[in-house]
């Protein structure tokens, strides 16, 4: 006869249950939720301190300068034969002016070939200033002044599902953020070693955009960390009382930092605008570019001198389009003429020769006078 099976949570043990129930699914959500922000702390960490270490680029080492020696000896056929090809596009169309460019193509490969690591790597070293003293000017470091975001103490005093949320939202930024940083380090790297590459395209019309294309990614990759420092120091001005401020007045930072949800979602929208920065960066850089050709256009037309010349050139071209109608004109004129005369001889002797001219009537003597 088999034996009933005994529930133990029956009667008064019902309490006790339900509470043993509930303590052990809070402490296994707990833990949950305390791996998810111990995760996220230290994968921040790491992020954070990538904004002043890790992430700093060198383009003077030598493994590097071999690399773009390499690179340099394969641009220098593509500048012979984009100059070739410019040369006989010039001389095809008549026009003088592209056997000049391609002249002025030429000394800019080689000028800028030059000149382009040394400007980029004097970018670099001055954007890590610059970042160092936005950051030294709140009397914080770049770590510290996006760390004042993030109070992974308080996040403890969470519900274990907010604790899980906020630490994976938390976890992905960082990660985000970090592979950004170090995308901007190769980045950079890539794009130098091909710097010969892109000022070759200077010789050819066709190929002068690799020359802007490249000063425009250089420059958004470079500029892009400002922006990321940026964003976290003037945060942390404005949310938490930190940075600079007038003379005689102190700073509001609240008692015990920052801490609380709202400014932990601060920290993930900064790192959003963080996460984004290079790609903004290079829309500012695209844009500001565009604006300033347009207004050099502009003030180029704008001018009298430009005014007067291009007057001159209508004028001439007019003139040279007339006098070559009417010699055109005029040649077919005088051609159809001589046909005519020659198809009008043409026919007379057919017909037998010319015809005889009639003589003129004799006049008849009045007579009637005579009588």
């Amino acid at each position: 006869m088999p034996v009933p099976a005994l529930d133990a949570c029956i009667g008064p043990a019902a309490a006790v249950c339900d509470s043993a129930q509930g303590a052990a699914s809070d402490y296994v959500l707990g833990g949950l939720g305390g791996s998810f922000v111990g995760g996220a702390e230290q994968v921040g960490q790491l992020a954070l301190g990538a904004l002043s270490s890790s992430t700093s680029v060198d383009l003077s080492v030598g493994w590097f300068r071999a690399n773009v020696a390499v690179i340099a000896a394969i641009a220098l056929p593509v500048v012979v034969g984009l100059f070739v090809v410019q040369v006989l596009t010039s001389v095809l169309r008549h026009e003088a002016g592209g056997l000049v460019r391609a002249v002025v193509g030429v000394a800019k490969a080689m000028l800028g070939a030059a000149l382009a690591l040394g400007v980029t790597q004097l970018a670099l070293s001055a954007v890590d200033g610059i970042c160092e003293y936005i950051a030294s000017a709140a009397g914080l470091t770049v770590t510290q002044a996006a760390s004042q975001f993030f109070d992974f103490t308080a996040l403890l005093a969470l519900s274990p599902a907010l604790q899980i949320l906020i630490g994976l939202a938390l976890m992905l930024g960082f990660v985000l953020l970090w592979g950004v940083l170090l995308f901007r380090k190769a980045a950079l790297i890539l794009v130098a070693v091909f710097a010969p590459i892109a000022f070759a395209g200077s010789t050819w019309d066709q190929t002068r955009v690799w020359t802007r294309r490249w000063l425009e990614i250089v420059a958004a990759l470079v500029f892009s960390k400002i922006v990321i420092v940026v964003a976290f120091v003037v945060g942390a001005s404005a949310f938490t009382g930190a940075g600079p401020t007038e003379p005689g007045v102190a700073p509001t930072q609240p008692a015990g930092g920052v801490a609380g949800l709202s400014d932990t979602l601060v920290g993930i929208l900064l790192l959003a605008i963080a996460v984004w920065a290079p790609w903004l960066t290079w829309r500012f850089v695209h844009w500001s570019g565009m604006e300033a050709a347009g207004v050099m256009h502009a003030n180029v037309a704008a001018n009298p001198i430009s005014k007067a010349a291009r007057g001159a050139a209508t004028t001439t071209r007019y003139a040279a389009q007339q006098v070559a109608m009417s010699t055109v004109t005029g040649g077919i004129g005088t051609a159809v003429r001589a046909a005519g005369a020659a198809k009008g001889a043409s026919g007379g002797l057919a017909a037998g020769g010319p015809k005889p001219t009639p003589a003129p009537p004799v006049p008849v003597p009045d007579r009637g006078g005579a009588r």
